[in-house]
């Protein structure tokens, strides 16, 4: 290949346009991949998270951690809607893990039989559509924080590891902070 052709000044260097439009391409491929992959923004759109999240907000979502780990109680998390995974997303909370038994009685929440304290959610909030849910060895319960106007788990049943897309970890705008995992008092 001979650097006086055409294709020879892309590879080569052919000035200041050809520099660019290279590095340009190639950052291009990379932000794709990364896209794809590993991480992507996107936006709160709905009330179910309010107070935690709220619309409009940008959220950074980790598409990667999940292929290593499985999702931990609180995790803010991505779903594809099992009824149409390929048109809706819902953001949620991890609430129940693989093999347990999630029941919603009494305004509460309770896990294998104990009553789960979420320090996040108002002290007054009533949990509405009592249930009970026997997990299996793939599934998980979600429920967004804003529970009166949350379409979850509740209402869909629980979803399997494959319909969750990934975990959020920071939100940037209009707000910039950092998601963490919640603790549980056992």
């Amino acid at each position: 290949m001979e650097r006086g052709t055409f294709i020879g000044r892309i590879v080569y260097g052919g000035g200041f346009i050809f520099d660019f439009a290279r590095w340009l391409l190639i950052l291009i491929i990379i932000l794709t991949l990364l896209h794809f992959f590993v991480a992507t923004i996107y936006i709160v759109d709905g009330a179910s998270m309010d107070p935690t999240l709220a619309t409009g907000e940008f959220g950074v979502l980790d598409k990667i951690t999940y292929d290593f780990s499985n999702p931990q109680r609180g995790d803010i998390v991505v779903l594809n809607y099992p009824g149409d995974p390929e048109n809706k997303r819902y953001v949620k909370r991890v609430i129940g893990l693989p093999g347990e038994t999630v029941e919603v009685s009494y305004g509460s929440v309770f896990i294998n039989g104990k009553k789960l304290t979420e320090n996040y959610l108002p002290a007054d909030l009533y949990t509405d559509k009592d249930g009970v849910w026997k997990l299996s060895s793939s599934e998980y319960f979600t429920m967004g924080d804003n529970r009166p106007n949350s379409n979850d788990s509740r209402y869909f049943g629980p979803v399997e590891k494959r319909f969750l897309v990934g975990k959020t970890v920071w939100i940037l705008f209009p707000k910039f902070f950092s998601i963490t995992t919640p603790t549980y008092l056992k």
